[in-house]
């Protein structure tokens, strides 16, 4: 019989081995653009960065599977394991052998050594279109040795890192990041469809919100909502909003939980970067400063400046534009756990002592800056005076005051929750200033609330007189007038019980201003005279002045506009002699009301043009919106319309703004002056 020779072999399919891409993927417009964005006239890398369950490899796999027609000799896949349950990341030589072997080479024909393995991987994709997913990264030198030869390829990696060094090969890098709320709601919606019903409007916008709009922690909750249809979607949502349970509500699969992920970046950190994500995990506010993080780890400033930037290179901390911190609500949540197991208590309280100790000394400079002349009662502000202040003028220590308030809110609830009451006061005490030029209600009262039971838990009589005052201060610009009254009369009664007579006269004064509101004007002065006459023997110019510039309103309403212009003039060589922007308008404001009194318009305008000026220059809103009302209401007695509709236009926006009570007026008066639309 003849022999007949063996043909050649046959020619491997092209391997498609890319994970499938997820049925119910959403959104991600923008990142589809922008990975299709680039030519393939050659190897397109592109880098997917994001922290843990974001979706990065979802991404990856939706786009090479759109784009799988454009790639005809095969998909690649390997996962590079950097994340995994403790094991170490995958060899590259190892994950180049099953490469070479999915392209056909025969296993005796595959070099030994990773370099000879990466040089046969180049030529068997020279001149080709191949598309490759390489998952997990953690090293660049991970991926380098993986990368095809020339041709018209996609190489698509995701990793936690920035895996900078991979620029040197042309990469690409994209941020992934959480869902917007619609694309998480709407995912939500698909995950559940045909299983539930209940899970609609405000209730899916808040689950979705609770899972940090994490495609990872949705399909958990959308998993335990069908495995549990008796359970209502309600449960869920409590279930969810306790910080403290959230985690293992959403890591019903070991494997792939949300725990799961982020212990496996956690593992990952050196020692002392894990132990500052642990203690950042602390921190009570919505943004982190590096100057907190520096006091939350309690070392060298440049130490904990590199572990600030090993978490952000990790995707555990992002950085906004103003420099800023933040950890994922998600990331937040497990770090804090993370804190409470592997961070001893002392070192825990000792780290949030200092965390405190930072805000409370930075906003007491603050204070300082913007109000240097008011008395004050808590001992840190003597230091702060003896010492340079971190701000060189009032715009910065404003802008620094207004920025940290979140965190400034949060850590007197922290405060007073945790004992550290003395701290509570001081706290609110330090932001004085802040509330009086900004008016943030809400704030001030919530506050103010939490800081009078801390200083009535310590019984100091001081303190709760002090904190009583700035609370009925808020009180009585809310138009609360007998609960400010209740609580200035309580404040007098501690200060004479103590003999301490600054805080007799501040009471003293609120207490005139209150008769004043009521129509009392002659107790009113009687008030005004009795402080003025305490500040005067305690050699308190700035007492005196502020009894002068209330007096001068005080007069104006008993009709002695000259004994009132008297006061006025008084008081404002003071408080410009001293560089008091807010006291200096003030007065400018009481003295042009009694000029519009006189009907004197040039010199009421005069006076609340030059208020107008500072309160815009100073940042005081209320009293920015008065001058317009008062300006408005010149406007109105010179028969000039539109100005008088321009100036309470201005007012009401900034009353709008500040959900200030004197909106409702304003607005009353604006469809009274001919606004069709109030």
């Amino acid at each position: 019989a003849s022999h007949v020779p063996p043909g050649p072999p046959p020619t491997p399919a092209a391997p498609r081995q890319l994970p499938p891409a997820p049925a119910e993927f959403t959104d991600r417009i923008r990142e589809l653009a922008e990975l299709a964005s680039a030519p393939l006239h050659d190897t397109d890398l592109a880098v997917l960065v994001g922290t843990g369950g974001v979706g990065k490899t979802a991404l990856a796999a939706h786009f090479l599977a759109q784009h799988a027609d454009q790639h005809p000799d095969g998909q690649l896949y390997a996962d590079l394991a950097g994340f995994g349950d403790g094991a170490a990341p995958a060899d590259p030589a190892a994950v180049l052998d099953g490469f070479l072997r999915a392209l056909g080479v025969p296993a005796r024909q595959i070099p030994q050594g990773l370099e000879p393995r990466a040089a046969e991987f180049r030529t068997r994709t020279h001149g080709k279109r191949f598309a490759l997913l390489l998952d997990n990264a953690v090293s660049p030198a991970q991926v380098r040795t993986l990368l095809p030869g020339e041709g018209a390829h996609r190489v698509v990696v995701t990793t936690r890192l920035h895996l900078l060094g991979l620029l040197a090969h042309g990469a690409r890098f994209l941020h992934v990041r959480p869902l917007d709320r619609q694309a998480a709601v709407d995912l939500l919606h698909t995950l559940l469809s045909g299983h539930r019903d209940d899970v609609c409007g405000p209730t899916s916008q808040r689950l979705a919100d609770l899972c940090g709009r994490l495609p990872i922690a949705l399909r958990a909750v959308a998993g335990r909502l069908r495995l549990r249809p008796g359970r209502s979607a309600q449960r869920v949502v409590d279930e969810l909003s306790d910080e403290h349970r959230r985690l293992s509500a959403l890591s019903t699969d070991r494997d792939s939980s949300v725990t799961a992920v982020f212990d496996a970046s956690y593992t990952a950190l050196p020692d002392d970067v894990a132990r500052l994500y642990r203690l950042l995990g602390l921190h009570p506010g919505p943004t982190i400063t590096l100057d907190a993080a520096i006091a939350l780890d309690g070392g060298d400033p440049y130490d904990t400046e590199d572990r600030v930037e090993a978490l952000l290179d990790a995707n555990l901390l992002q950085e906004d534009d103003e420099g800023r911190h933040r950890l994922h609500d998600l990331i937040r949540d497990h770090a804090r756990a993370k804190a409470r197991t592997d961070e001893p208590e002392p070192r825990r309280e000792a780290a949030l002592d200092r965390l405190v100790d930072h805000h409370l000394r930075t906003a007491t400079a603050a204070d300082l800056v913007l109000n240097p002349h008011r008395w004050h009662l808590g001992p840190l502000f003597a230091e702060a005076a003896k010492t340079p202040s971190p701000f060189p003028d009032r715009d910065t220590a404003l802008a620094w005051l207004e920025a940290e308030l979140p965190v400034l809110r949060s850590l007197v609830r922290l405060c007073h929750e945790t004992g550290r009451h003395q701290a509570a006061w001081q706290l609110c005490e330090a932001l004085w200033a802040l509330f009086t030029l900004r008016q943030h209600f809400e704030a001030w009262t919530e506050t103010h609330t939490l800081a009078l039971a801390s200083a009535e838990a310590i019984g100091a009589p001081a303190p709760i007189a002090r904190t009583l005052l700035a609370l009925a201060n808020a009180h009585l610009k809310l138009h609360r007038t007998d609960q400010a009254r209740d609580e200035y009369t309580r404040a007098l009664e501690l200060w004479e019980a103590i003999g301490h007579r600054l805080g007799q006269g501040t009471c003293l004064e609120n207490l005139g201003t209150l008769a004043l509101i009521a129509g009392d004007h002659r107790r009113a002065v009687a008030h005004y005279d009795r402080a003025r006459q305490i500040f005067a023997e305690q050699g308190v110019e700035r007492g005196v002045a502020l009894m002068d510039r209330h007096l001068g309103d005080a007069h104006r309403e008993l009709g002695a506009h000259d004994t009132a212009l008297d006061h006025f003039a008084r008081a404002h060589r003071y408080f410009t002699g001293i560089d008091d922007d807010y006291m200096t308008l003030r007065t400018l404001i009481g003295q042009g009301m009694t000029h519009l009194r006189e009907e004197h318009e040039p010199r009421a305008r005069a006076s609340l043009a030059e208020a107008l000026a500072i309160a815009r220059r100073c940042g005081a809103r209320l009293e920015e919106a008065r001058a317009h009302t008062l300006l408005a209401d010149l406007a109105r007695l010179r028969r000039h319309a539109r100005d008088e509709r321009d100036h309470l236009r201005r007012a009401l926006a900034i009353h709008t703004e500040l959900g200030a009570p004197q909106a409702a007026q304003t607005r009353l008066r604006l469809g009274q002056a001919g606004d069709p639309t109030p």
